[in-house]
């Protein structure tokens, strides 16, 4: 409705103003005033900058009506994001656009006018550089990435070729931007490349943790989402970039790891390997008899072949191990199948801790804890 306004408004406002243009009252009464037709280019300024802005924006809200229609007719989100990027790129557009033929209409000096025409230029040109730097971080993001169709490596490798890309449109936009403005870009560049031998000798660190990022990227010690233990830091690997490593440990802390540290120590994926081993010891009372004592271990036994027969667990070993100080004690040993989801072994180890719970208190296996026997002898 705004746009249809000041379309409107900008139609009746130069019909009028051009049709009277000789003998208009209102031109007469402004020319009668200081600086009247100062004062009339800024009111024409005004209206045209108006009517600019709501025939861009009617013109884009059509465009975007019919990139909708179209992209829907697919797939691929591909055309969705280029439409996406084409109607934002033209909403902004439109204010500079009308910032521009203000000035251009306006009865102002010749500096001022080369200024805007400038200012415009560069804003354009910046907006531009935001909207195609999130474009290609979608078309990586939601395209490639979350539809699946690349192998896991490549899932860690994206946000590292992600970044780099996103950094050369930068430079070739910055280099752009700086050539219209008339800087001598050579010089420049030359000037950088002296300097860059001082910026590289200060920034050695920098330089190193980069080095490690693409180590880490062509060696693949881990990928993005892999459970890691690194200089007593155990996390899942959250981003690989090109100065640190993010991790989240167990407590949701964030772990900040530089590459350089990381391809100079010992790193253990927890991941990748095919199973996770369980210890643990169960103590029966000394009261227990021996049929009881084989009875228990049987129970045990019969429980985790269940789950070794469902393929969430790979091989186990239950055994009468020893007397310990207040009981005796069973040792139970399994490898769980369960690699990839910690919530879900998690789940298993109480599954099968409750059902061996359950199975000695109907065979009336009981357990022990801490206990001391006091003898108390009476002399004579």
């Amino acid at each position: 409705m705004k746009n249809y306004t000041f379309l409107i408004l900008g139609i009746i406002y130069f019909t009028y103003y051009y049709l009277n243009k000789d003998n208009s009252a209102l031109i007469e009464s402004t020319k009668s005033i200081y600086w009247g037709d100062i004062i009339l280019s800024y009111v024409s300024a005004l209206v045209g900058a108006m009517t600019c802005l709501g025939l861009i924006g009617l013109i884009n809200n059509k465009l975007d009506v019919i990139l909708t229609k179209l992209t829907k007719k697919s797939k691929s989100l591909l055309d969705d994001i280029i439409g996406s990027f084409i109607v934002k790129f033209i909403n902004i557009a439109k204010y500079v656009a009308s910032f521009y033929l203000f000035f251009y209409i306006a009865k102002v000096p010749k500096y001022i006018k080369e200024g805007v025409d400038e200012f415009s230029s560069v804003i354009l040109s910046i907006v531009f550089l935001v909207l195609l730097s999130n474009f290609v971080n979608i078309i990586f993001q939601k395209e490639l990435i979350m539809k699946n169709k690349l192998k896991a490596i490549n899932k860690t490798l994206l946000p590292f070729v992600n970044k780099i890309i996103i950094a050369v449109i930068w430079i070739i936009g910055i280099i752009s931007i700086l050539s219209n403005l008339g800087y001598n870009v050579s010089a420049l560049i030359a000037g950088a490349g002296i300097g860059g031998i001082a910026v590289a000798l200060a920034a050695q660190k920098t330089i190193s943790n980069m080095f490690g990022a693409v180590i880490i990227l062509l060696n693949k010690p881990f990928k993005i989402g892999d459970t890691i233990i690194i200089n007593n830091h155990t996390g899942v690997v959250k981003e690989i970039g090109l100065s640190y490593t993010t991790l989240f440990d167990k407590f949701g802390h964030q772990v900040m790891i530089s590459n350089d540290t990381i391809i100079s120590t010992s790193i253990e994926n927890l991941t990748i390997r095919k199973n996770r081993r369980t210890d643990f010891t169960i103590g029966v009372v000394y009261g227990t008899t021996l049929e009881k004592m084989q009875e228990g271990v049987r129970i045990i036994e019969k429980i985790l072949e269940k789950y070794v027969k469902d393929e969430t667990i790979g091989s186990f070993r239950v055994n009468f191990d020893m007397f310990g100080d207040f009981s005796l004690n069973i040792n139970i040993t399994y490898f769980s199948l369960i690699n990839d989801d910690f919530k879900k072994y998690l789940k298993q180890k109480e599954q099968i801790n409750l059902e061996i719970k359950k199975e000695f208190e109907k065979s009336g296996i009981d357990m022990a804890f801490p206990t001391q026997e006091l003898i108390l002898k009476k002399e004579d």
